[in-house]
């Protein structure tokens, strides 16, 4: 029997959920690549003792190079990481031979050592721009470098320019590397991507959530977009077996003209933005896929319940989890007894809590940099090492990181989110099916160590609800949780500490005990500098213009994880299932009919149905034996 359907993507709800996306925003309910170009040629893998010193005879040259000036470029930033003299007319920066006019805004927390110089576009040109930063008179500036070989654009000067060496650079002449100066250009990126989520074609064809059991005949997939000149947008395909991309079940990508489906079950879309002119951007409107299968007859049944069964959203970014067998994450669990720290709780969401107390709880007087004056990497047992002899610093990064790290050594999941001068972490809630924004250090108060999470209608924030809360101003009912302690006062008001979220970001991996790079050594010893992170922007939230990786799709701070989705499919009176999940360090699934016990099971199994009511629940565990939040689908035949 022959089947038909189809589905779209028009909306920037579909989009956000039901696809991902890197150098492509949002523009209403359509997509295009992203505006605001940062060019950046290292990583600030450094720290900020790693500099260069200017002064009036040793100067500094940095070599940026533009592959594409738009026809309609109106504005660039030159984006140092530089400090010096209050009065920053000892500072003298040349573009390509040119004097660039330097006026320094008030330094606020997000910009410190960050400076942004709006340059001349005029004078900037496409292939290699020397930028020539100098000191007038006495004053002295610290230009930050990072290490390493290669591209070799950095270049240092004892004699006012007129020789020229790129190495033995840096401060006493000990390093090779690049010094952190980027270049932002207002303009569009060159490329982008946009994803779908796999879809279920022979239930896009059947046209309701359970599938019959056949065969995919005929795929077409039509786009509706604005491509103008010089630009342009590729659709390319490609299917498998499973519910996910695995190389040994699907095929690879292949442009949308020439694929012919080869039936199988599951498919996906790809669009490729490019643009030779960054003034001008292709603009997507919509997608439609449409499906024709060779299937049986789809049973009469109903689904009762079906909310519990939604698909996954996923991030357009990986994460890097700790590992189940990661030695020093297990050192981290034994020799603290993390275990027993949580062994109180009655229920995830207090485990959590219990850990997060007992995190603060290791500092007394954190704030200290201790008789070794000494920064902590973020590795959470050197850290309580350190913390338990007093002997360094210890403030908001370093009660995150470990927070966090004990967190994915117990097989929870978490992940550091910097924010406006603090530090804190999310973690991932199964009660609650959601990420939740926990603050295990905003107390220096060594008498009350509180700590605290928001909660709107008794349900918490995560850090994105926050964030939207304040810049809209929509916190009236929003409470601080649990109630701060009265000696606290009014430090931990909402209107106290929400305004924190006026801007943050996320580190995209918490396993640092396996290695510290890539990120900086020193997290928060002076601005950030390391592009490595997520950050979010939206209409109220510009992007900074030193950071390149900006997103402002929810689904890359709200994915699911832990959880799953079930494909169902029918055959006469069996019911086939296939088994989607994004659990980090997966065990198995398990599954529970009929209110009966729990039973581990495949990724792809089948059961017999019968009159009546059919309940089936899901899960799916971790290496740590933890149990992800249930999944549930009622069908009645």
């Amino acid at each position: 029997m022959s089947h038909h359907g189809e589905r779209q993507w028009h909306r920037a709800q579909h989009f956000d959920a039901e696809a991902t996306r890197r150098g492509v925003e949002r523009e209403g309910d359509c997509l295009r690549l992203r505006r605001g170009v940062t060019l950046r040629d290292e990583m600030g893998r450094t720290n900020t003792r790693n500099r260069e010193l200017v002064t009036s005879t040793r100067w500094a040259r940095k070599t940026l190079v533009v592959n594409s000036i738009g026809s309609a470029l109106e504005s660039a930033h030159l984006c140092p990481y530089i400090g010096g003299p209050a009065d920053a007319s000892t500072l003298r920066i040349d573009l390509n031979g040119h004097a660039v006019e330097i006026s320094l805004a008030e330094p606020e927390y997000w910009s410190g050592a960050w400076k942004r110089i709006p340059l001349p576009v005029e004078h900037l040109r496409e292939g290699e721009n020397d930028v020539v930063f100098r000191a007038e008179g006495d004053g002295e500036w610290r230009l930050l470098m990072e290490n390493g070989f290669l591209p070799d654009r950095s270049a240092v000067s004892d004699d006012a320019g007129q020789t020229w060496r790129s190495d033995e650079i840096g401060e006493n002449d000990r390093g090779d590397g690049e010094y952190v100066v980027r270049l932002w250009l207002d303009q569009h990126v060159e490329e982008g991507e946009v994803i779908s989520a796999p879809v279920d074609l022979l239930a896009i064809a059947a046209q309701q959530s359970i599938a019959a059991v056949g065969r995919v005949t005929e795929i077409d997939l039509a786009m509706d977009a604005d491509l103008p000149a010089n630009t342009s947008c590729v659709v390319e395909w490609r299917q498998g077996t499973t519910p996910a991309y695995d190389p040994a079940t699907w095929s690879a990508w292949t442009p949308q003209q020439e694929t012919e489906t080869d039936g199988s079950r599951f498919g996906q879309w790809r669009l490729l933005l490019s643009t030779t002119d960054p003034s001008v951007t292709p603009v997507v409107r919509g997608v439609t896929l449409r499906v024709d299968s060779d299937s049986a007859e789809v049973p009469r049944w109903t689904i009762a319940e079906h909310a519990g069964n939604t698909p996954l959203v996923r991030s357009s970014f990986r994460f890097a989890h700790m590992a189940t067998d990661d030695v020093r994450g297990k050192i981290l669990r034994e020799r603290w007894s993390l275990d027993i720290v949580v062994g109180a709780a009655k229920t995830e969401f207090e485990a959590l809590v219990l850990l997060r107390q007992w995190v603060r709880e290791q500092w007394e007087d954190g704030w200290n940099m201790g008789p070794l004056s000494y920064v902590p990497p973020w590795d959470a047992p050197v850290i309580l090492e350190l913390a338990s002899q007093q002997l360094a610093l210890g403030m908001c990064t370093h009660y995150a990181t470990v927070f966090t790290q004990c967190c994915a050594a117990l097989g929870f999941y978490a992940r550091t989110q910097i924010m406006q001068a603090h530090c804190i972490t999310e973690v991932w809630s199964n009660d609650y099916g959601k990420w939740v924004t926990m603050d295990p250090g905003g107390d220096s108060n060594d008498k009350t160590k509180f700590t605290y999470h928001f909660e709107r209608d008794g349900i918490p924030l995560s850090a994105l609800e926050a964030h939207l809360a304040y810049v809209h101003d929509d916190f009236d009912d929003v409470e601080v949780s649990p109630k701060p302690p009265s000696e606290t006062k009014d430090r931990f008001s909402v209107a106290t500490r929400i305004p924190l979220w006026e801007r943050f970001m996320i580190s995209l991996r918490n396993d640092e005990t396996v290695t510290l790079e890539p990120g900086e050594p020193e997290h928060g010893q002076g601005s950030y500098h390391y592009d490595g992170y997520l950050w979010w922007h939206d209409e109220k939230t510009l992007p900074l213009p030193h950071f390149s990786r900006q997103t402002d799709r929810v689904g890359d701070f709200h994915w699911d994880l832990h959880r799953t989705h079930m494909h169902l499919q029918a055959d006469g009176d069996t019911l086939i299932v296939d088994f989607d999940t994004e659990t980090p360090n997966l065990a198995h699934f398990e599954i529970r009919l009929d209110g009966g016990a729990w039973e581990e099971r495949p990724a792809h199994f089948e059961i017999p149905v019968h009159s009546g009511e059919n309940r089936l629940e899901s899960r799916a565990v971790n290496g740590h034996g933890r149990a992800g939040a249930i999944s549930h689908v009622t069908i009645v035949v």
